[in-house]
């Protein structure tokens, strides 16, 4: 762990010198020109908010480096001295977008005022190409050895496949409470019941119900491509009577179990139930409240220095597919993007083609309107790195007034995945085929509900998807081996279902923008 301070007396002076110093460690880090912009505009103003209450009072500027994240901190000392705006918005951004790197998050502790925000550093040898490294190295090596004699085969064996089975068992004792701490922090960043009325439960409803029927539909457009047990025990009746009980099982016998077995669902909806606790009672649990977003903080950490361990893990993975297979089923893999990519393009052209008609307007316009955002979501695999992008566009072209698009956006862009349902789904189909997992009805509502859990729950850090394609494939019965697999596809595929689910994430807004009768349709139509 690296770290540096310096402390200061808040001045006019100060701020400069504090603002230089953000912008330099920003600038450093490669933080997005546009988003170090924004960011110190953003500590600028606080600061001199605080300048005309607390002139004269000691600041300590902090920065700290672990596992390849950098967390900045401003600390003022004094009375509270909240930079939240009277609807609370900012504390909402903050919390929501504090993770991604896009906004200042302010806490009162010790007596300090404390802004801070964390940064991913950029690494010189992109994940990407640590993964195709990996790939290249576990095929060369695989083959090597193949061609060596047994005994050498067996000693590779011997050294490769335990290691990757103590990975594993590390993803899974981590991902289940990732996932928890991830839900009850996702609720609890909603600030409070006030702040989810007419507008947070119009588009929290419309963004959930429609992730589910994403999933819904493109399984059944799925099916025809994979053999489906439809019938359980005999009758037509018994996967419905198992689909029951799932539903039933959602509600776990106690608290310990869910994460001992890896039970996403039951995870999920522990996480649901604690967070809208939190969120109810407010104030009085203040402290609960700031443990979990802590807690959060600190699975993230670990599962993001576990995720720098990803090429590793799928050298392994593949290394040992090819000593004990003789390689890997190529046909099996260009499936998941034959399925995939498709269901993304159909998506993003039913949400445009819904808005055109709903509102009267030219899909050539929308499409132009909706470009810059999707350009950047396609060529960076980041929604962060669009969210500047994708504000103003929702704002200046669709029509959408601010506080509508500014509660909307850093909370779809968190929860709203419907692209991201499509591509849990494409790959498990994929992989339960390829290992030959049997498919029946129950085992198909089972990947609809857990995919479009994980999808609204997916932690936005490097290794993520280690953790949801853990939860995933233990969920549905596909071997812990086919997780390397589906985190070297996903570091391909991630690029389209980022891109898919901003843009399914404008025009959804949109059109729950025109329900709400708050759509500005004149400037939608320029």
């Amino acid at each position: 762990m690296k770290e540096s301070r310096e402390e200061l007396t808040l001045s006019a002076e100060t701020i400069d010198r504090v603002s230089q110093l953000f912008s330099e460690t920003l600038a450093g880090a490669g933080t997005d020109r546009r988003d170090l912009l924004r960011l110190r505009l953003s500590l600028e103003d606080i600061l001199g908010v605080w300048l005309e209450k607390a002139e004269g009072s000691a600041v300590i500027y902090r920065t700290v480096q672990r596992f390849g994240r950098l967390q900045v901190e401003v600390s003022v000392q004094g009375m509270p001295l909240s930079p939240e705006d009277d609807d609370g918005s900012f504390l909402f951004s903050s919390r929501l977008l504090a993770q991604a790197g896009l906004a200042l998050d302010y806490s009162y502790k010790n007596g300090k005022n404390c802004l801070s925000c964390g940064v991913q550093k950029k690494m010189r040898i992109g994940q990407m190409t640590k993964l195709v490294i990996a790939i290249l190295a576990a095929f060369l090596l695989g083959g090597v050895v193949r061609v060596l004699p047994e005994s050498v085969e067996s000693a590779v064996l011997g050294i490769s496949e335990p290691i990757f089975n103590t990975i594993l068992n590390v993803l899974r004792a981590i991902s289940s409470p990732m996932i928890f701490l991830a839900v009850c922090w996702g609720i609890v960043s909603i600030g409070d019941l006030a702040t989810v009325g007419k507008i947070g439960k119009k588009l929290i409803t419309r963004m959930v119900i429609g992730s589910f029927a994403v999933g819904v539909v493109f399984v059944l457009l799925a099916c025809p491509f994979f053999r489906i047990a439809w019938e359980s025990d005999g009758t037509a009746f018994g996967g419905f009577a198992d689909i029951f009980h799932m539903i039933l099982d959602i509600v776990p016998s106690d608290i310990v179990s869910p994460f001992l077995e890896g039970n996403a669902l039951q995870v999920v909806f522990l996480g649901v139930c604690v967070g809208i606790a939190l969120l109810i009672l407010g104030q009085r649990v203040s402290a609960v409240q700031d443990i979990v977003v802590q807690a959060n903080e600190v699975v993230a950490c670990l599962m993001g220095a576990i995720g720098m361990l990803v090429p590793a893990f799928v050298f392994l993975s593949i290394l040992n597919l090819m000593l004990f297979d003789a390689g890997v089923n190529f046909l099996g893999i260009i499936k998941v993007f034959a399925l995939a990519v498709p269901g993304c393009l159909l998506l993003m052209l039913f949400y445009i083609i819904a808005v055109a008609l709903k509102f009267r307007v030219s899909p050539v316009l929308l499409v132009r309107k909706l470009l810059p955002t999707y350009l950047i979501a396609v060529s960076t695999g980041s929604s962060a790195a669009a969210f500047a992008t994708n504000l103003e566009t929702c704002t200046e072209k669709l029509g959408i007034p601010a506080k509508v698009a500014n509660f909307a956006i850093p909370l779809g862009q968190v929860v709203y995945m419907p692209g991201a349902v499509i591509g849990f789904l494409a790959m498990a189909l994929c992989m339960a085929e390829y290992y030959d997992t049997p498919i029946t009805v129950i085992w198909l509502v089972t990947a609809v509900l857990t995919a479009g859990l994980l999808a609204m729950a997916a932690p936005p850090i490097p290794g993520g998807a280690v953790s949801i394609y853990t939860i995933l494939f233990l969920q549905l019965g596909i071997p812990g081996e086919a997780v390397a697999i589906a985190v070297a596809l996903n570091s391909i595929l991630d690029f389209l279902m980022t891109s898919s689910d901003l843009t399914c994430l404008q025009t959804e807004v949109t059109l729950a923008a025109g329900s709400l009768g708050m759509l500005d349709k004149e400037k939608l139509m320029r």
